[in-house]
């Protein structure tokens, strides 16, 4: 956690630092916030990784098959991307490309999820014979 609260920290400073050479240096501005995002966003993976290596261990405990849960995880972090993506396509002032963004991250966590329905499908007939 102390890692990321530096992290955290440095973006902060970064952000200060960014509206301060916005006016005069626009360009150094956003390079810099550019490199504290992607700090925080390698920190933010790294601890991600470990909460994932956890989880998949307490599902493996329980008995619950990779079939379940890794699809909702695909889902989930397609979403995290598309979010993430279409938010820098709007701040670059291309709203148009976040939308069809979006809608492919739409399409993509559909598309993850289908597996999973089947399983739902399959076990739900099962059970209505």
């Amino acid at each position: 956690m102390n890692g990321l609260a530096a992290a955290c920290g440095l973006v902060l400073a970064a952000l200060v630092l960014s509206l301060v050479l916005k006016k005069d240096a626009p360009v150094i501005a956003f390079l810099l916030v550019l490199t504290a995002g992607m700090l925080l966003a390698v920190r933010g993976m790294e601890l991600a990784g470990g909460a994932a290596q956890q989880f998949t261990t307490l599902l493996a405990q329980s008995g619950i098959t990779a079939g379940l849960y890794r699809p909702v995880c695909k889902a989930v972090g397609t979403a995290a991307v598309v979010r993430v993506l279409s938010a820098l396509c709007r701040d670059a002032g291309q709203s148009a490309l976040a939308a069809k963004v979006e809608l492919v991250g739409a399409v993509l966590a559909l598309s993850f999820c289908l597996p999973l329905l089947e399983q739902v499908l399959a076990l739900t007939s099962d059970w209505m014979l």
